[in-house]
């Protein structure tokens, strides 16, 4: 099989909202970059995930001129925290009047595509297969792949990877390189895509019979979010026990079934690798670390290693200073491990505060008195609206 050889200084390895970000930001600057994905377009507009930009994510897209392009969707700054069916609004401040946005993360892929390759004219190659990375050091990195159209090879002066948790980027580091950090927090997420939208203030709610969560998905959908067993799959939650556990634990009788469009079963675990590089090779996103959905902080903490990693490499490329990029891990793992703490934190509080057959009743007792502390506190109240907002 002949092989195709073309030169570009980035490659970018994932079309999600990391990938397409970082590939936006570099052309938006005169930096070429190719990235390179294994679905079609179509696959990559119609998947459905996390859907909360936080100020921080909004202020960012501001700062390279993208706000008004790419972000949609109502203001992101009240959550609604319920105990038994017992409401209390809590509403995040900030003095910078930036505010988050429910902008589901397909709008914002459709919206980047949008952007990057049909305004820009960017170059984004999907349907890509048996992607291999080269990363020799005093060497430029080559990739290869094949499409319909056979092999290829691109010579590039970095590669990020932006392939989620199993992608190829990671995997090609040697062994012993990288150290996991994980924590498995013994309990999983039934989540729930529904033709049934948010009325009101999205919701957490804990009662003592689990979690649920409702947050928009658009102007008529949303999805739940409900506590359940590890083991749990399928054939136990057939879609009208998701309706009766949805108004169980919300104490709300008056929920009308809707249709539900898909479930996932989404065990709740942390994950970091160290350090996010290696030689010419950088990671970002979920191909670096995880979160649980209930910090909702997935998304932006990618955005956020994105935001770092694209002035690192114009800093490069521009003024040949590769001091920024030779730092990157040491300046986003700090970023990172806070809002490990604050995901912790999240995921601990709104799952011991309901129902107490894991951890016990003392447990859930203090969890109530820490959601309590948000509404007597200023203290408390500002630094978790500093969580919520990204600005910690």
């Amino acid at each position: 099989m002949s092989s195709n050889h073309e030169q570009t200084t980035v490659v970018i390895i994932g079309a999600g909202v990391t990938g397409l970000t970082l590939a936006t930001f570099l052309k938006r600057s005169g930096v070429h970059c190719v990235i390179l994905e294994r679905k079609n377009r179509a696959y990559i507009e119609l998947r459905q995930r996390a859907g909360v930009v936080d100020a921080r994510g909004v202020r960012m897209f501001e700062q390279w001129g993208l706000a008004d392009k790419l972000l949609a969707g109502p203001v992101a700054d009240i959550i609604e925290y319920r105990i038994n069916g017992s409401a209390r609004v809590f509403q995040t401040t900030g003095d910078d009047g930036i505010q988050g946005r429910f902008c589901t993360q397909q709008m914002l892929v459709c919206n980047l595509l949008r952007e990057l390759i049909d305004v820009m004219d960017g170059d984004v190659r999907f349907e890509v297969s048996d992607i291999t990375i080269r990363n020799e050091e005093d060497e430029l990195p080559q990739i290869s792949y094949t499409d319909n159209t056979g092999l290829h090879t691109l010579t590039c002066n970095y590669i990020v990877g932006c392939d989620a948790d199993r992608g190829i980027s990671r995997s090609s580091i040697p062994e012993g390189v990288l150290t996991k950090y994980s924590y498995e927090f013994g309990y999983a997420w039934l989540a729930a895509l529904v033709e049934a939208p948010v009325k009101g203030n999205p919701i957490m709610a804990v009662s003592d019979h689990g979690f649920v969560g409702q947050l928009p998905r658009g102007p008529h959908r949303s999805r739940y979010y409900l506590q359940v067993k590890l083991n749990d799959g399928p054939e136990q939650w057939p879609d009208a026990r998701i309706w009766d556990e949805i108004r169980l634990r919300l104490a709300d009788r008056s929920i009308e079934n809707a249709h539900v469009h898909n479930i996932d079963f989404v065990p709740l675990r942390s994950v970091v690798y160290a350090p996010m590089q290696y030689r010419n090779l950088f990671l970002a996103g979920d191909a670096a670390h995880m979160v649980p959905p209930v910090s909702a902080k997935g998304m932006n903490l990618g955005l956020y290693d994105v935001d770092i990693l694209a002035k690192a490499i114009l800093l490069a490329v521009h003024d040949n200073d590769t001091s920024a990029l030779d730092n990157y891990s040491n300046t986003v793992l700090p970023h990172i491990w806070n809002y490990q703490d604050f995901a912790v934190w999240m995921a601990d509080t709104m799952h011991d505060a309901g129902e107490a057959t894991q951890h016990g009743s003392f447990r859930q007792m203090i969890a109530r008195a820490r959601l309590d502390n948000l509404f007597n506190s200023p203290t408390a109240a500002h630094l978790h609206s500093e969580y919520q907002r990204g600005v910690n």
